[in-house]
């Protein structure tokens, strides 16, 4: 096929190059079969930086046919990120799962806060914003951020967290992430965004856009102890390291505590989580009853 013409540019022309490679491996591997190629994260609020990395939706139409179309494309997604100079992170979804109650965040995210590259769009079509469904959705997204290192794969989670490597110099937070051959802060910037993005929701209903978002929203709607440390890992470790580990002595230092205050800030958000599912739990209202006995099976609290 020809090179795919972007519907809308990226802003950067490397980004537009990756970008139409992508999306013409996907059409060729999967003629007839993707609705849209959408980009999203910093790249799609113009607010990326050195080390930013290109985060792409990929909207199969309907749905997967099967489990092995899934894994296809998904071993493709990750084919395409070891040849691309920058980390590539692809969220592969049918147009059916977004309307289903776990692709809530995914729905909204794809309505409110991506550009149109290629293909059909179908934003104008999903459901609107709705704080309640939201809130329910984007509170369990941090358990998959914790739950992210090798070292807590295997079983729930146990209330209250210990660090991932206590014996590390920056507690595991330090771990690479997928597509990533290089330690990094991204699993701290992460885990502390969703983090920070959900005790947002769970004050104020707040849909999060993206990260300078939600250190504005956090300040603004939630102002607890934990500001300075959701503020200062983003204007640090996102703004002035870019993501990498610093080299200086001092600002190492500064990381490790960082991280080691994170450690506390999780376990503050999982008592709050606890609080929510209970709360869910005794609502009266049998679906989010069943929701909330599930992800209460997944984290392990003292009784």
């Amino acid at each position: 096929m020809a090179e795919p013409e972007l519907i809308e540019s990226t802003g950067d022309r490397e980004c537009d190059r990756i970008a139409q490679g992508v999306i013409g491996i996907f059409e060729t591997a999967f003629p007839g079969r993707v609705r849209g190629f959408y980009l999203r994260g910093s790249h799609a609020s113009g607010t990326s930086i050195d080390g930013s990395d290109l985060d792409l939706f990929i909207v199969f139409k309907d749905r997967f046919t099967d489990g092995a179309e899934f894994d296809r494309a998904r071993a493709l997604s990750n084919h395409c990120a070891r040849l691309t100079p920058m980390l590539l992170e692809v969220i592969l979804v049918g147009e059916r799962g977004l309307r289903q109650p776990d692709g809530v965040g995914a729905a909204l995210n794809l309505k409110l806060a991506t550009r149109l590259l290629y293909g059909e769009d179908i934003r104008p079509d999903l459901p609107s914003f709705d704080a309640d469904t939201y809130v329910r959705s984007v509170v369990h997204t941090p358990y998959l951020s914790y739950t992210f290192p090798v070292q807590r794969h295997n079983g729930p989670l146990v209330y209250p967290l210990d660090h991932i490597d206590p014996d590390g110099p920056f507690f595991g937070f330090d771990q690479c992430t997928d597509g990533a051959d290089q330690p990094s802060t991204k699993l701290l910037i992460a885990t502390v965004g969703w983090t920070a993005t959900a005790i947002i929701a769970l004050h104020s209903g707040q849909y999060v856009r993206d990260k300078a978002a939600c250190v504005e929203l956090y300040q603004k709607h939630v102002a607890d102890q934990w500001t300075d440390l959701v503020t200062q890992v983003h204007d640090l470790c996102r703004n002035r390291w870019h993501y990498q580990l610093p080299s200086r002595a001092a600002d190492r230092q500064t990381l490790r505590d960082l991280c080691h205050r994170t450690l506390d800030f999780q376990n503050h958000f999982l008592e709050l989580y606890r609080e929510y599912q209970l709360a869910e739990f005794a609502s009266g209202d049998s679906d989010r009853q069943q929701l909330a006995s599930q992800r209460l099976t997944q984290v392990v609290f003292p009784s």
